[in-house]
This record gives structure tokens, sequence and C-alpha cells, in this order.
């Protein structure tokens, strides 16, 4: 998902400790901000472009160890059409951020935080920068590679997690086929190692079809953002909900006409051509073929009601039995936000997740 709300600066008070980091909830504001270009950079299909941007957000301070190492960072990973920075976002009427604050899974005062803007969304480059339908097609396995530049680039070797939610997750899958010695421990959530095939093939293929098929479009050379685009975002929304949500969001068919009317999807209106690129970015992906790639700890977090991600599947349980090491979270707490439920149940995963990343962490560290 896009708006994870809660989810998804050398800090102000870098060097005092982690009993005197900020007890604010928005870390929005908190975060360190910066651009990392790669240039000629080569994507799985032969083509390249020039100049690949690539933005970030990051919290806390990097630690160095006896080697001059960084030894704390942490990557972590948004969903379809977001941005790293959503990562600073807190629920509603929290005092404390609940990943990022003191005590926090992922607390600002321990690890160095960083999340970038997957190519193709937030202020990375992307289709609507210009280059529309000539922007070279890209995949998870070139999402991986220009997160792993951006991380050198940033003087980090290796990271002790790889953390991502829905389309960051299936990033964290492949984190850990396509680089499996970079990472301490994976941290896939609310997605599956599994290629998109089937129901959740048709939710990808949908959303490009109905953009595709209004004349509006123009092969993507249109003037003006086409109406398909508002309808394939509806289209996409409808599967990030359950049907009990929409039945309290949407008690009368004239209240669905005014949401079909309004618009009012997951992404808020996507640009046409930089949504069918998100659609298509999952083509290929099969981190199940390469499991056993996979070395280290993994931690697997998925929501009961998920529709994008079914647990009746069991997929999760399938990919846990073959890896070397892995725990398998089930959180069936606000199951009828499906999806979205992550962000609304983490003070029940996120203490889950500290306590594991303290135990699979390597002593010293």
């Amino acid at each position: 998902m896009r708006r994870m709300g809660w989810i998804a600066v050398v800090t102000l008070l870098s060097g005092l400790g982690r009993a005197q980091a900020p007890t604010v909830a928005d870390y929005t504001k908190l975060a360190v901000q910066g651009d990392y270009v790669a240039r000629d950079f080569k994507f799985h299909t032969g083509e390249k472009l020039a100049e690949l941007h690539e933005h970030y957000a990051s919290w806390g301070t990097p630690h160095r160890n006896a080697a001059g190492e960084i030894d704390n960072a942490i990557l972590v990973l948004h969903g379809t059409m977001g941005a790293g920075i959503n990562w600073g976002s807190a629920p509603k009427d929290a005092k404390v951020h609940p990943l990022l604050g003191p005590g926090g899974a992922i607390d600002s005062g321990e690890y160095y935080v960083i999340a970038p803007d997957t190519i193709g969304a937030g202020k990375s480059s992307k289709p609507s920068d210009g280059l529309r339908m000539k922007f070279p097609r890209y995949n998870l396995e070139d999402i991986v590679a220009a997160e792993r530049l951006l991380v050198e680039h940033l003087g980090v070797k290796h990271v002790v997690a790889v953390v991502g939610a829905s389309m960051g997750g299936r990033q964290t899958w492949q984190w850990g086929v396509q680089y499996p010695e970079f990472m301490d421990a994976l941290v896939p959530m609310i997605s599956s190692p599994f290629a998109n095939t089937g129901r959740r093939g048709v939710i990808d293929f949908l959303p490009e079809a109905i953009i595709k098929a209004d004349p509006a479009w123009k092969e993507g050379n249109y003037e003006k953002n086409p109406d398909g685009a508002r309808l394939a975002d509806l289209t996409y929304s409808i599967f990030l909900r359950t049907p009990t949500l929409l039945r309290d969001q949407l008690p009368t068919r004239d209240d669905t006409e005014k949401w079909v009317e309004g618009g009012r999807g997951s992404f808020g209106w996507p640009d046409a051509n930089d949504f069918i690129y998100m659609m298509e970015l999952s083509n290929g992906f099969d981190a199940w073929s390469q499991i056993d790639r996979i070395h280290c700890p993994v931690l697997i977090i998925n929501m009961a009601g998920d529709n994008m991600v079914p647990v009746e599947l069991h997929d999760a349980e399938k990919a846990a039995a073959r890896l070397k090491n892995a725990t398998y979270l089930e959180v069936k707490e606000e199951a009828k936000y499906g999806h979205g439920a992550l962000g609304r149940t983490v003070t029940i995963w996120g203490p889950k997740l500290r306590e594991w990343l303290k135990q699979v962490r390597p002593s010293g560290k």
C-alpha cells in the first residue's frame, strides 16, 4: 500500500544517547532526506538510464565498529506507490513513534534507518518525469540492485536487517535471494515469496488493462492524466479492503456512487504511466524458486483477512518450512482491515519484532 499511515536526520539529538532520543510521534520532520544518482544504470532488460535518481529518508546515527564499518543500519522498504518518508508517520493520537521512537522495534536511537523511494515512486526516477512509456522497464531485481548502490553510497556494506511491507515485503524477499550475504536478518511483511499468479496476478493486470483501454491514454502520450487512472486506482483499492470494511464504509448505493465518482482510491488518482509500471514490476518475481539461497533468520509477518496476501494459501508456512531459521507471526487482530491491518496493529507485532531482532543479531553488535 502507499499510505501505510505510520508507515510507509542524523537526529537532532544525535550523540546524546538513547535515553534522550525524541519522544514525538511524527518522525517525518526528524528525517534527513537526500538523493543519490546512479550513472549509466543498467536494467535487467539491457536498457540503460544515464542518471537514475534515488531519493531516501534516514533516521538515527551510523555506528562504526572497530574496523570502521557501519554495523547498525536497517533498510526499510515501502509499499506500492509509496515513499520512504512515510515510515516517519505514526498512528493518530500516538505520543511516541511505535517503530522509530525510543523502545520501538527499529529505535532510531539504536539503529541507522534508511528508507529509499523505489524506482518509479516518490522522488526517485519514474516514467512521469518525462520519458513516459520510454522509461526502461524495471522489476524487483532492478529495484533491489539500485537500493544496494544507494546503501553502499551511504557507507553501508552490510545491514542488520531488511524490513519491508507489501511491495516492500516482496523487495525484502528479493533482497534475500539476490544478495543473501548482505544482511543479518529479513522481515518481509504482508507479502509472499511466490510469484503474483492466480487472483494476485489478476489484481496487477486489471488496473493496467483499464488504463490502456481508455482512449485518452494515447499509448502513454496523454496531455491530461486519463480517467482510466482513477478507475484503475479504485479497482486496485477494492482488494486492499475487506468485504466487511467496504460494507461499513459504503453502507448504501449512494455512498458507493459517491466513492466511485470521487475517485478516492488508495493512491489519489496516480499518474497513469507510473501506475502501469508499478503493476508490471513484479513480472518474473519468484523468490520461492530461489528460497534456498536465504541463510539468515527470517521473520514473516502477515495479517489475517488480507485479500492481497491471503493467509489461507499458506504461503508463509510453506516458506518457513524451507527456510533454515524462520518465524511466522500471523496477526489476527483488526482483521476487517485486511492488508491495512499492518499499520493498525503495530503495537502488537512491533514489540515482537524488537525482541526478535535482538535475539538474531550477531553478538557484539
